[in-house]
Parts: C-alpha cells; sequence; structure tokens
C-alpha cells in the first residue's frame, strides 16, 4: 500500500516484477483521478479514496506500507503509524521517505532575506519540520521495529528548480499576509534571479528515509 498523490511512487513500485499488487490512497479525489489515468496502461494497481490517519482496508491486509513524502503533512502522525501497524501483517514492513524540513536553507550568510521566504514557506506547507527527528521513537511506541534510518542530502546549485519554487512561494505569502510590500517582494525576487545568474544560488534540503518491521 502506498499513500499516492498522483501516483508516481506507485506506479514505479508496480512495475517490480516482485509485486502483485498496490493500492494507492489519498484523499484528494482530483489527484486519484489523475493517478487512475496516468496509470491505465499498468497492471495490479488500485487507486482508493482515503485518508492515512483512517486507512479504508482490512486488518492485516498488507505487506508492505509505503508513504512517501507524506507523514510531515499529516496532522495527528500518531494515528497515521498506528493505521500502518494495524494493516500490516506479520511480519510486515513500514517504509518512509520525507524531508527533514527544518534543514531547508538558501541562506548563504546569517539573517539572509531569502531565508525568511523559505521559514513561510515551510511553515505553511508542512504540519511538523522536525517530524523525521522524531520518527524512530514514534514508531517504536506503535509497535514497530526500526531497522533502517540513512540521510539523503538534496542540493540546488541551479536557482532553476524546487529550491527557486520555495522562495517564491515564501514571497508570495509574506506578500499575501502584508508582511511585506510589492517593492520588498520584487527585490527579493530579484535577488533570488540575481544568485542564480552569477551562479552563487544555494539551496539544500536533508531528506530521509526509514525502514521499520512490524514483529512476526
Amino acid at each position: 500500500m502506498s499513500v499516492c498523490g498522483t501516483g508516481v511512487v506507485t506506479r514505479i513500485v508496480a512495475t517490480n516484477p516482485a509485486v502483485a499488487e498496490v493500492v494507492g490512497i489519498d484523499p484528494a479525489v482530483s489527484l486519484l483521478e489523475r493517478a487512475r489515468r496516468l496509470a491505465a496502461d499498468v497492471e495490479g494497481v488500485t487507486f482508493l479514496e482515503g485518508d492515512a490517519r483512517s486507512l479504508p482496508t482490512d486488518d492485516a491486509s498488507f505487506d508492505v506500507v509505503l508513504f512517501d513524502s507524506t507523514l510531515s503533512h499529516v496532522p495527528g502522525v500518531e494515528q497515521a503509524l498506528a493505521e500502518a501497524f494495524r494493516v500490516l501483517k506479520r511480519p510486515g514492513w513500514l517504509a518512509t521517505f520525507d524531508g527533514d524540513y527544518a534543514t531547508t536553507t538558501v541562506a548563504l550568510a546569517d539573517h539572509d532575506p531569502l531565508q525568511e521566504c523559505v521559514r513561510e514557506m515551510m511553515s505553511n506547507s508542512v504540519n511538523d519540520r522536525y517530524l523525521m527527528r522524531r520518527l524512530p521513537s514514534l514508531l517504536v511506541r506503535s509497535g514497530f521495529e526500526v531497522e533502517r534510518f540513512d540521510s539523503h542530502g538534496f542540493v540546488d546549485l541551479s536557482g532553476d528548480g524546487y529550491m527557486m519554487t520555495v522562495v517564491d512561494r515564501g514571497v508570495d505569502i509574506l506578500l499575501a499576509a502584508g508582511r511585506i510590500g510589492e517593492r520588498t517582494s520584487d527585490a527579493l525576487r530579484a535577488e533570488a534571479l540575481r544568485r542564480a545568474h552569477e551562479g552563487t544560488f544555494f539551496g539544500h534540503v536533508a531528506y530521509v528515509s526509514l525502514v521499520a518491521r512490524k514483529p512476526g
């Protein structure tokens, strides 16, 4: 089972010859509709509307539960972990990949004005920026045994990808909240573009992958 969005990871998992069936779950009907269209030619894939905190599936019905870039956005993550434990067989596996979003930065020095844009974006889009640091202990309390915990750094030096969108969205949020005006928003965007043009742009996020087991 995978919490799926538009089903990118679900489709990848389904192509593995060792996998017989994958069920993707998401609460957003519009995302599920797109996921079904994109997976129309992929065998063994089913998509269901549902919430990670209340899964529409039976007890002990899956061998693996996969959370990809999901848990940091879920309020009440303990309930999602309890549901994952419930629907897993014994032995069963849980895998998660998510950002340690407290590390997200574009700062080149202390008090970098672009970093305020990043902080605003993370505060508005992520429920818990520090979740991945607490996740191993939360899993143990939920009954899992943690097998692996690894860090993966993402660096963007081009200013032409994800980190520039984080800055841009942060500017939009600050402007909409009335915390900055049009002139300041234009100046922040211009500074980000200047760094990209001059080759001084830097963006970084640490991601974490974790594998845990439901004892059998």
